[in-house]
């Protein structure tokens, strides 16, 4: 059950039990069901506190890819760790469908970071590589779009789409 939704029942509950609408042992009884046992919600971390660390975290990794010397495989390896935190950060907000915004798109960014600068790397000078990669980025974002039906990751795939193909052809 979606948590806004377990909170609004256990307020309505307490209400009932306040204002003895129902017996207090059929209400103690439904807040027991409805919080688990505790006879309270359960807490859990603010989502708003790993939204604004998220939002941080990205500029981080910017800071660190482009304005330090770290080894290239230093680099995947901080690219790869701030893409599983945000992985993570999707799944266990797949239900938040206003706090899935923050991790799907810090994924996204770190992916595309993270597979350019693996392009460039192992095929250094090679455009159709570097095309390639971001074709197959746009490809991602477009499924992200469908599946999460967000309509800003799929013009962003047909943007990106487009502007990769218009500079192929302009060469």
């Amino acid at each position: 059950m979606n948590r806004r939704r377990r909170e609004t029942i256990i307020r309505e509950i307490e209400y009932w039990k306040r204002s003895r609408l129902l017996p207090e042992q059929y209400c103690d009884f439904l807040l027991a069901l409805y919080t688990e046992g505790d006879g309270r919600p359960r807490s859990r971390p603010r989502p708003g506190l790993l939204a604004g660390g998220l939002c941080l975290l990205l500029p981080a990794t910017a800071l660190a890819i482009y304005f330090t010397e770290l080894s290239f495989v230093l680099q995947t390896l901080l690219l790869s760790l701030f893409l599983a935190a945000c992985l993570l950060l999707v799944w266990r907000w797949r239900e938040e469908r206003q706090l899935l915004h923050f991790p799907l798109i810090g994924s996204a960014w770190l992916l595309l970071v993270e597979t350019v600068a693996a392009s460039s790397h192992y095929f250094p000078g090679q455009t159709g590589a570097l095309t390639v990669t971001v074709l197959a980025n746009c490809a991602v974002w477009l499924a992200i779009g469908r599946l999460f039906r967000l309509r800003y990751f799929f013009l962003a795939a047909v943007v990106g789409g487009a502007l990769m193909a218009a500079v192929v052809w302009w060469r």
